[in-house]
Parts: structure tokens; C-alpha cells; sequence
């Protein structure tokens, strides 16, 4: 003899569990709740310099969307690359980056106070929880230099935020990934935001709710039955 109830909470279990599915939502860094708007760390740019600076992170998800850096590049005009890299060693160390660019795009950096520079990243595959670092480095050393970067003076306690990384290296691309960097600051960070998919979470699926109140429905019926 087949047990009702038993059958019953059964059935509902079952459809319970074929109408939940992992699906993906949005994760974010931001520091700038943070910062308070007018806090910069400089200079940046060519004529001597730092050619580099960058923030240390780990993935918040499965893919980068976009980042985006506050700079003051006080009226010039700074032609650089965007990029993100694989980072080496502690995530408040000092590098070096590790292995070839992940991602690389010519940015050209103009702006009169500190301003928003946003790159698209075009859904870049990371490793969650791996650390990378993302960057802009002037591929000119004869540019102006003397831009400056929104900064926040201690430790920023956002949730995969690293520490800001820069890098004397005269706009020699090659050294990025060779040598060991200037500095982290230990105790600060870049105003800056990086956007990512992938994050998983447990979610009902649409396509499904009619099995999970079938179940439900099958689970009553039993349970008046027994009632009865």
C-alpha cells in the first residue's frame, strides 16, 4: 500500500526543487561612498611621473562589465591603456602583474578636475575570488604629466577592494608584468567602481512555478484526505 502523505510531500519536494535554478546577478566594487570627493593621490602621466597606477582586487564574479577611475588630468590630454591583469603575491603587495594583459584598450584621459573615466571591459572572464589588478598606463612618456587621482586616505573596508598599486616604469609596457612595482599604499585605496556578472544565487525559474504549485496543491489534497 502506497503511504498518501509520504507520496504527497513527495511530489512537493520534487517540484520544489525542479522550479529553483542558479541564476546569475550583479556584484560591484565601489569605493566611492568612501571618498569624500576631493582627496587625490598624484601625479600621473609622462615628464617624470608615475607612468602607472592601478587598483588591486578579487573578482566579485565570474566576468568584468566595466571600471571606472576618478583622474584630474588638469587640462591636458594623456593618451594610456586601460588594462586589467592577473595580480602576484599578497593583493596589498607590490606585484608584479602576472602573465600577458587579460584586457588592453587605448583611453584617452582629458579632464578639469577629477572626473569619471569609465572603460567597458566587454564582459571579461575572470575567477571569482582570484586577484587581478586593473590599470591605466600612459604609453608616452613625454606627455604632460602631474594628473592626479581621486584617493581615500585609509582603508576603504569594501567587500573585494584591494589597495592602490603604482609603478615608476616610464611607460615601458614590458615591465608591467617583469618587475616588481613601486608601491602599494597600505592604507589606501583609489575612488574607483568595477561592475561584474556571475555571482550565483538559489532563485525560483519562471518557467517552473506551475510545477512548484502542483506540488503544493498535490501535497493539500493529501493532507484533507488524511483529515478527512
Amino acid at each position: 500500500m502506497f503511504d498518501l502523505k509520504k507520496l504527497g510531500a513527495s511530489i512537493a519536494v520534487a517540484c520544489l526543487s525542479i522550479g529553483m535554478t542558479q541564476a546569475a546577478h550583479a556584484a560591484v566594487i565601489n569605493t566611492v561612498p568612501v571618498w569624500d570627493g576631493s582627496s587625490s593621490l598624484s601625479s600621473w602621466g609622462g615628464s617624470g611621473s608615475t607612468s602607472t597606477y592601478g587598483e588591486t582586487f578579487l573578482a566579485a564574479g565570474s566576468t568584468l562589465n566595466d571600471f571606472t577611475f576618478y583622474v584630474n588630468t588638469n587640462g591636458n590630454t594623456i593618451s594610456a591603456l586601460a588594462q586589467v591583469y592577473a595580480w602576484s603575491g599578497a593583493l596589498g603587495g607590490n606585484g608584479p602583474a602576472s602573465g600577458p594583459a587579460l584586457f588592453s584598450s587605448n583611453v584617452s584621459v582629458f579632464g578639469n578636475g577629477l572626473q569619471p573615466i569609465t572603460v567597458n571591459t566587454g564582459n571579461l572572464a575572470l575567477t571569482a575570488g582570484n586577484e587581478y589588478v586593473a590599470l591605466l598606463t600612459v604609453t608616452d612618456s613625454n606627455q604632460a604629466g602631474g594628473a592626479s587621482w581621486g584617493f581615500i586616505w585609509a582603508d576603504s573596508n569594501v567587500a573585494n577592494d584591494g589597495k592602490v598599486v603604482w609603478f615608476n616604469n616610464n611607460a615601458n609596457l614590458s615591465l608591467l608584468n617583469s618587475q616588481t612595482w613601486d608601491g602599494p599604499w597600505i592604507n589606501g585605496s583609489l575612488a574607483w567602481t568595477a561592475n561584474f556578472n556571475g555571482a550565483a544565487s538559489r532563485v525560483p525559474e519562471p518557467g517552473s512555478m506551475a510545477l512548484v504549485s502542483l506540488g503544493i496543491l498535490g501535497a493539500g489534497i493529501f493532507r484533507r484526505k488524511k483529515t478527512a
